[in-house]
């Protein structure tokens, strides 16, 4: 049997598909008419990540509507079920109690056919397993002037949603809810001050788990203040702010980092207690003026979801903020895999055509980077390298791993001073059509150009596929010296591919098909 994991990191659950018209479900997204009125969300929740039950806390705001003939209306009910549809429940007459009926129906997920509606559950902590209260037909929540409060739930009794149809949990559940009358100051971003000039450093840490993260970031001081950018791969144009006093710098708990998936993310430090728990506190630096380097203190360095309590997406520690000589130019073996935002951030687009498509970032879970069609333009999208430095008289080979999605697509790839579409003047791969499903590797050998001899240079993939067409995606970018014995450039006749492939690029039963748009030797079919 599975034990449950009891983490602080977020994991963001989001039904995959809505229906178009809730209301043919009576679902209701519309805001209720009435006094609406902002808590914060504080208590716990039960979540699916991966294959495993995960408890963490609740965070963010909950919106409530006060209407008329004592009705009270709750936005996004449970916590982790990110839809914002409204429940409906009533206030008692001495206004100390709202009594929420449960079968209200929340969310349709398409992808399993089910409406998603209100239950109270029992947990089964030993085997992980939710099992519906068939007599409970309501929950209530007491009132008070400073909070509103779940009654009678636990970690073995919840308030949660099940599949209407199968009686099994959805996914999402809360309890020993509390909402209090929200009391932040709008959540503002640090802003680096007008004027200050910032260098680049190498930041270099541990995770949580102990993989090893290093990337470029950028610091700037003004005299007591010191600004760091670039810290947390979500929000790599954040910045975060701290005080220099002595050798260390103090960066305050709490400072606001932007919107990770829909909701406030936070910068924190975090301490571990004498019980093994981290505690939430202010965030410290040592810095070493000999060697222009920065160290932690505070034993970890916390993307956080709330504020008040450690609760978080990423945490650094063993960390080493160190000023590069190159001011940010990676030197000579590189190697990009997109693992992060942050990577996808160190390259430039350019959306030379003004159009509606350009470069974006694969994700996580796809870690590469696409170019998807716009209709009636063809491809003129650029994404330039950070800047390299490479010496005059070296011959080079770039690397690069491409695919399509059932049609072809189109790149080129060439090199220049600048980051710049009109500094890139010298070609290293010609222009090369793809149209299979598989990664396939692409090379090609150079020298910089004589123009400038060594120094910085930008590499440009340049998607130049027919309007029209679907996804083109990138992935583990390389530049190394060249191997004189090796052989680069090679074409590889492929063999029409005579597969069924679904608009996601899954392979299909091309005997067995059902309704739908598929792709097949290059071209769209439509199966009835």
């Amino acid at each position: 049997m599975k034990k449950l994991l009891l983490i602080a990191a977020m994991a963001v659950m989001t039904v995959g598909a809505w229906a178009q018209s809730a209301s043919d479900y009576g679902i209701v997204m519309e805001q209720p008419a009435g006094e609406l009125k902002t808590y914060d969300r504080a208590g716990y929740a039960y979540y699916y990540s991966g294959e495993y039950v995960r408890r963490g806390a609740q965070t963010g705001t909950i919106d409530i509507v006060f209407g008329e003939n004592n009705k009270v209306y709750f936005k996004q009910p449970l916590s982790k079920l990110e839809i914002n549809s409204w429940i409906e429940g009533t206030l008692s007459e001495d206004g100390k109690t709202i009594t929420v009926p449960m079968g209200q129906n929340v969310a349709y997920d398409s992808e399993q056919n089910e409406v998603i509606t209100l239950a109270v559950l029992d947990y089964d902590e030993d085997y992980e397993e939710f099992e519906v209260r068939n007599n409970a037909h309501e929950i209530q929540f007491s009132v008070s002037e400073d909070k509103i409060s779940l009654i009678g739930t636990s970690a073995y009794v919840v308030f949660g949603g099940i599949y209407a149809n199968s009686k099994t949990w959805a996914g999402y559940a809360d309890y020993s809810s509390v909402y209090t009358p929200t009391t932040q100051a709008e959540d503002v971003l640090v802003e680096l001050p007008e004027g200050v000039e910032t260098q680049v450093y190498t930041f270099e840490a541990n995770g949580y788990d102990g993989t090893p993260f290093k990337y470029n970031v950028n610091v700037g001081v003004t005299g007591n203040e010191v600004y760091i950018q670039g810290l947390f791969s979500d929000v790599p144009n954040s910045w975060i702010k701290g005080i220099k006093e002595g050798n260390t710098v103090t960066f305050a708990q709490d400072q606001y980092i932007g919107q990770v998936a829909g909701k406030p993310n936070y910068m924190a430090g975090g301490q571990t207690n004498a019980e093994g728990k981290k505690d939430i506190c202010d965030f410290v630096l040592n810095y070493d003026e000999a060697t222009d380097t920065y160290t932690n203190v505070t034993d970890y360095l916390v993307q956080n979801t709330t504020k008040g309590v450690i609760y978080y997406v990423q945490a650094f520690n063993n960390i080493v903020i160190t000023r590069d000589e190159n001011d940010g130019a990676y030197t000579i073996p590189y190697n990009q895999g997109f693992e992060t935002q942050a990577a996808f951030s160190e390259f430039t687009v350019i959306n030379a055509n003004n159009d509606s498509r350009t470069w974006t970032y694969g994700g996580t879970i796809g870690q590469n980077v696409t170019y998807q069609w716009d209709t009636n333009n063809a491809a003129d999208d650029w994404l330039i390298t950070p800047a390299l430095i490479m010496e005059d008289g070296v011959e080079y080979e770039f690397g690069i791993d491409a695919k399509a999605s059932g049609y072809p697509e189109r790149f080129e790839v060439k090199i220049g001073t600048e980051s710049t579409a009109e500094a890139m003047t010298q070609t290293i791969v010609e222009a090369v059509e793809i149209d299979g499903y598989e990664m396939t590797h692409h090379s090609g050998r150079f020298t910089v150009p004589a123009s400038k001899a060594s120094g910085k240079y930008y590499i440009g993939i340049h998607a130049i596929s027919d309007a029209n067409q679907f996804v083109l995606t990138l992935d583990n970018i390389s530049v190394v010296a060249a191997d004189p014995s090796a052989i680069s450039n090679i074409n590889v006749d492929k063999t029409q591919d005579n597969n069924y492939y679904d608009l996601m690029g899954r392979k299909m039963d091309g005997n067995n098909l059902p309704a739908g748009i598929y792709i097949h030797a290059g071209k769209k079919v439509i199966v009835k």
